[in-house]
């Protein structure tokens, strides 16, 4: 029972979180001005700004539009797009299928190339090779997505002319995107799964498992591996929140027709329904991603059950 009410009291706190996100994007939304200014610059005939500002609602104060979106989004009703003229949820829909498309790609490459270079550079360490590999790391992690993004669209589209620079649709499409979106990860699992594992080397266990002849690649794979899953299971998980906030920029260098994408358009077009959406949907699933890292830790340490009931 103890451990249900913390995980209940870890799900209400993330409720909280959501509550707020719902107030401070509702309102900090409409500080950016009126939709009219971005869709009709040149402005609107005598009577019309009336009757735009009668269909979506802006003649009433902002309060009154504040209660009128919480009762719509309680039956899950996000609103209409201003600037497409259709509901929400299909825009959701749709986009965040292309950004799936990339996310799942760019997850599975960190994931698989991060495991394997960080337990390969932990039975090397001490090597030169791996010294300059861990230099390397280090320099690419330091460089913003979107720099890597733009280099490898001047490389590759503008001067070998072998990748496509914007767009979704065939396989080529995804090489660019995928990268960008992979690289950080990649080299933040590799560098957790190193240190994991060095840190279990040195303990007792790990020496009584070399006093027993075991080798050294089964007992980094099969004990000091399996006993660095924690901080493993914890990056791994934060990997797809990358992913989801690092959207915004590599999609919109490439023009790929995601949620990141859809959202900073929305921004600039100040089509406030499909703001707030985008926005309300990725907090939901970084708040649901981070309560369900929580129970895998838990499945995966016992000591974790027994912290968190105390």
């Amino acid at each position: 029972m103890t451990m249900i009410r913390y995980m209940l009291r870890r799900l209400s706190i993330g409720l909280f979180t959501l509550s707020g996100i719902v107030v401070l994007v509702f309102f900090s939304s409409r500080l950016t001005g009126s939709p009219i200014e971005a869709m009709y610059p040149d402005g609107l005939e005598p009577g019309q700004l009336e009757l735009f500002n009668a269909k979506y609602g802006f003649d009433k104060s902002y309060a009154e539009q504040f209660v009128i979106y919480l009762k719509n989004l309680l039956r899950a009703d996000f609103g209409e797009s201003i600037r497409e003229r259709r509901d929400v949820r299909t825009i959701l829909a749709a986009r965040s299928v292309e950004t799936l498309k990339l996310g799942v790609r760019a997850f599975i490459l960190s994931v698989t190339c991060g495991i394997s270079l960080g337990v390969c550079i932990a039975l090397k360490r001490g090597s030169f090779a791996v010294s300059v590999v861990d230099n390397v790391m280090a320099l690419l992690f330091s460089i913003p997505n979107f720099i890597v993004a733009i280099f490898l669209m001047l490389l590759f589209s503008f001067k070998l002319k072998i990748l496509p620079s914007q767009g979704g649709g065939g396989a080529l499409h995804y090489i660019m995107p995928v990268a960008c979106f992979s690289l950080g990860p990649t080299i933040s699992i590799a560098w957790y799964v190193k240190n994991g594992v060095l840190e279990t080397i040195s303990q007792s266990y790990i020496r009584t498992a070399v006093a027993k002849g075991l080798g050294r690649t089964r007992i980094i794979i099969g004990y000091a591996f399996r006993n660095a899953l924690i901080p493993v299971i914890t990056q791994v998980g934060m990997v797809i929140v990358d992913i989801v906030t690092g959207s915004l920029v590599i999609e919109t260098v490439f023009s790929w027709p995601g949620i990141g994408y859809t959202l900073v358009n929305a921004v600039l077009d100040r089509d406030f329904p499909v703001v707030q959406g985008i926005i309300l949907f990725l907090a939901s699933i970084v708040i649901m991603l981070n309560f369900a890292l929580e129970i895998l830790c838990m499945m995966a340490d016992p000591r974790i059950n027994r912290e968190a009931a105390a």
